[in-house]
């Protein structure tokens, strides 16, 4: 078992030791979100004690992690589940505690709530992402059988949600968002009864396509060329263990099956790279877990596991072909960390904030 590195042994690419990160989190953060929109800017969102409790924090970086600032805060409250927070660039963001949406258009100088058009009765907001010119939402609304999971979307630097017409299935279900560029793809499901699958050049026609899972799999998909999504079906789930298969669906042809995951653990997030690394997130038997392969699923290995708690591994994300972020549990849990690579996923250690 590989035990997650401490900050202490971060290194730059030369060798020489890194310096010292200047922290701006007050004592007692617990992250619960983060998001990068580069290697060198990033946003953690996280919760620490004060009078009235425990109160929103979020920090920013503009130098890979090496100094952090304290931003405003948006108003949400600490979930059972996660809290998200999702930037498109230095000035668009938004903040889900899973039943309201905030945003902010001045990179967090104000934040507000934005009403998702037609969204009535109970609402469950899902997943958040965006493009170059577009935000996204996956949405679950409704009462009993008018319940539905709907693709929201909204220019970036304005709060005009509206549905995406078509992009949408009945029931209370899920799945997950890809982006790259101006290109989306949204896989909307309900486990054993539903999942299908779209995608977008740019935001302003969306066409179906062929699912790259089966309607029993837990569904997470990322994309690293504008053509091509990949995906991790995940089955079968055992008490701490799950099978992960990846798939791949190049320049609209049919989807094929690049290998398999490890089954430990139950599957949390997922991410590929440019450079043909596979990345997933899960937590069971004994331990949070990252399984990556290095050669587009033929082996894989466990570059980051944290024993004895198991906690799971969320945000999950590159910026580039050799950095990437993964938050570590959260305030609801026993621990929280966020965890960084540099070297295209072979390493992680965990940031000082």
């Amino acid at each position: 078992m590989l035990v997650a590195p401490s900050v202490a042994s971060a290194s730059t690419t030369d060798g020489a030791p890194a310096a010292t990160p200047t922290t701006a989190a007050p004592a007692g953060f617990a992250p619960t979100s983060t998001s990068w929109t580069s290697p060198t800017d990033g946003w953690v969102l996280g919760f620490a004690p004060c009078r009235a409790g425990s109160c929103p924090t979020l920090v920013s970086t503009s130098d890979g992690a090496q100094t952090w600032q304290q931003r405003t805060a948006p108003r949400v409250s600490s979930t059972p589940d996660q809290t998200k927070i999702h930037f498109a660039n230095k000035l668009d963001g938004w903040t889900t505690d899973g039943q309201a949406l905030m945003a902010t258009h001045d990179g967090a100088g104000m934040w507000r709530r934005v009403r998702l058009s037609g969204a009535v009765g109970s609402v469950s907001i899902a997943k958040l992402a965006s493009t170059d010119r577009y935000a996204y939402a996956i949405v679950t609304y409704g009462v009993g059988s008018t319940r539905t999971t709907e693709l929201y979307s909204s220019p970036l630097g304005a709060d005009n949600w509206q549905p995406v017409t078509g992009v949408a299935v009945p029931g209370s279900g899920g799945w997950d968002i890809a982006t790259h560029g101006t290109a989306a793809y949204v896989a909307l499901g309900v486990i054993h009864t539903s999942l299908r699958m779209w995608s977008t050049a740019d935001g302003s026609a969306w066409t179906e396509a062929e699912p790259l899972c089966s309607v029993d799999d837990a569904v997470r998909l990322s994309s690293t060329k504008p053509d091509d999504v990949e995906g991790m079906c995940s089955f079968r789930p055992e008490r701490g263990y799950m099978e992960k298969q990846l798939v791949e669906s190049a320049g609209g042809a049919a989807p094929v099956v690049l290998g398999y995951a490890p089954n430990t653990g139950i599957t949390t997030g997922f991410t590929t790279t440019s450079a043909g690394t596979a990345v997933v997130a899960g937590v069971g038997a004994g331990a949070s877990w990252l399984h990556a392969s290095f050669d587009n699923g033929a082996t894989w290995e466990a570059p980051l596991a944290i024993p004895d708690v198991q906690l799971p591994m969320l945000d999950l994300d590159f910026q580039d072909a050799t950095h990437g972020v993964v938050v570590w549990g959260g305030p609801a849990w026993s621990g929280a960390a966020v965890y960084r690579t540099t070297d295209g996923g072979h390493t992680w250690s965990q940031l000082t904030l």
